[in-house]
């Protein structure tokens, strides 16, 4: 634990000492051997810390290492989580991480979740396929030559086996690339501290807060130019973001390629409309989640001003779901989803 407080004492933050008789929260790998603990909703806590002292926004099942712990940077975001803005009200990040079976979500997030799912049960497997799609679409992308990657409305990241974190764009295109850079923008304060513990780790990559609604101002940011050259194609992912956007979705998208040159592609996808997904619509709009699916036409006519890739635009089929089926109610479900997916690109 000696190690453990010289390296956070150096980022200026100093944990708690430990308690007589707890023993080290350290094992010889440098990550907290027990992971970090939820005290309530909306107050989390490290071990060997205080409540409202967490560097990086993790609650129970992240494992944060401790020299990831000391070396993130205080920031608005951070002040934002440790004050539990938000916490109250359930967010789109946190009901995504719930759906894909993660940890950290809050009650209130919990509740509209399962109260979606008895409208539309199909909703589970469709943010699975989502999460499916982002790693074949980034995948593709780098196989394509696109060496920079704008991934918009990342959301949480979701840890999986030993090492692997779900989301983790640069850990797939960079299996093509190395030296692929990549920027993660949420307007999510907790998606942002944890993209920045989990997913920001090197010079290449970037958590950024601001608004996928906003392109202008989003490609204007200083961060995101520390990493990203607009005079070069860009990959740009938007996945599960379109359908929350209840006003002119596709003037978003054409927004965002004015600002990006000719060969710069767009990897969407978007729920389409069915009585179920209506009625959850109905639901989480009340909730205050803009939840807002649309009919296949309605997605393609987003898609207007790109240039289709391969066999795009396309009904996507179901992922694996990590959730028991019986949980979701979607143990017969096969085949194509009610999810449109599409990749395409700037035209010269």
């Amino acid at each position: 634990m000696r190690h453990a407080a010289r390296a956070v004492a150096a980022a200026g933050r100093v944990p708690a000492e430990p308690r007589p008789g707890a023993g080290s929260d350290e094992d010889p790998l440098g990550r907290l051997r027990k992971p970090p603990q939820q005290e309530r909703d909306g107050h989390l806590l490290v071990r060997g810390g205080h409540p409202g002292r967490v560097a990086a926004a993790v609650t129970r099942g992240s494992v944060l290492s401790l020299r990831q712990w000391a070396a993130a940077s205080p920031s608005e975001e951070e002040a934002a989580v440790r004050a539990g803005v938000g916490a109250t009200a359930p967010s789109v990040a946190r009901l995504g991480d719930y759906l894909l079976g993660g940890k950290d979500n809050y009650a209130a997030d919990r509740d509209l979740a399962e109260r979606a799912l008895a409208e539309a049960p199909v909703m589970s497997r469709l943010v699975q396929a989502e999460r499916a799609f982002l790693d074949h679409a980034a995948g593709r992308l780098a196989e394509a030559g696109l060496r920079q990657f704008l991934h918009l409305g990342c959301g949480l990241p979701v840890l999986g086996p030993p090492g692997a974190v779900s989301g983790n764009v640069a850990g797939i295109v960079r299996r093509t690339d190395p030296s692929c850079r990549v920027a993660y923008v949420d307007d999510d304060p907790m998606v942002v501290c944890h993209a920045r513990a989990l997913l920001a780790v090197d010079g290449g990559t970037r958590a950024i807060c601001a608004d996928p609604r906003e392109p202008a101002a989003l490609l204007a940011h200083p961060e995101l130019r520390q990493v990203i050259d607009l005079e070069r194609p860009v990959g740009v992912l938007l996945i599960g973001v379109l359908h929350f956007i209840a006003d002119d979705p596709r003037g978003v998208v054409h927004a965002l390629l004015d600002g990006l040159p000719a060969g710069s592609h767009v990897a969407i996808t978007h729920m389409e409309r069915t009585p179920g997904l209506d009625a959850a619509a109905r639901l989480l709009r009340e909730a205050g989640v803009p939840f807002t699916p649309r009919s296949r036409d309605e997605v393609i006519a987003i898609c207007g001003d790109l240039e289709m890739v391969g066999p795009y635009p396309a009904n996507l089929p179901v992922a694996d779901c990590t959730r028991p089926a019986a949980a979701v109610g979607a143990a017969g479900i096969i085949g194509p989803m009610p999810l449109v997916g599409c990749i395409g690109r700037k035209p010269e």
